[in-house]
């Protein structure tokens, strides 16, 4: 019993551990953006999955059309929970609100498609739970939604090969 006690608390004493707490505050600031988009996402997912579910359930609106009322809805709740909210860091100066919202509303268009095949698929033809195949929606949609959200709201990286050549490039200069 006292060797069980004396375990507890050394795993206590190692989570206080200055290094591991470095490396946590690392991470969270690394990945803030994709945390913080995570929680506004299914805020964003729940307008659309209670819009949807009002819209198709109690008032017997078509699929399509409560889906597609339920994306105007939530994306244009996402867009701005993600302009105010989540990408705050990095963030994008050049391009103005109306560039963003045009750019941001012809990816999540994109992602429409697929949205509104899942939904046909899962009640139309395969005669599923609508509650059930919004939240998988949700999700599959929510991935490559995050992806693309990304590129609309935060400066553009230099990418991998750019940055490949730059440091190939300073060597050589090096060299000489």
């Amino acid at each position: 019993m006292v060797k069980k006690k004396k375990m507890d608390s050394q795993k206590f004493d190692s989570m206080s551990d200055p290094k591991i707490h470095h490396l946590a505050q690392k991470v969270v600031k690394r990945h803030r953006n994709l945390f913080v988009y995570m929680i506004f996402g299914f805020i964003a997912a729940l307008i659309n999955t209670v819009v949807f579910m009002v819209l198709h359930k109690w008032w017997h609106s078509v699929v399509l059309v409560s889906n597609t009322i339920a994306f105007i809805v939530s994306n244009l709740a996402s867009f701005v929970f993600n302009q105010k909210a989540v990408f705050i860091n990095n963030v994008d100066e050049e391009h103005s609100t109306w560039q963003k919202l045009i750019v941001f509303f012809t990816y999540r268009i994109i992602s429409l498609i697929p949205d509104s095949l899942i939904m046909l698929v899962g009640l139309s033809w395969l005669h599923l739970d609508a509650l059930l195949v919004k939240i998988v929606d949700q999700i599959l949609v929510g991935i490559f939604n995050y992806l693309t959200t990304r590129s609309v709201f935060q400066a553009q990286e230099t990418t991998m090969i750019a940055r490949a050549k730059e440091k190939i490039k300073s060597r050589k200069e090096k060299k000489r």
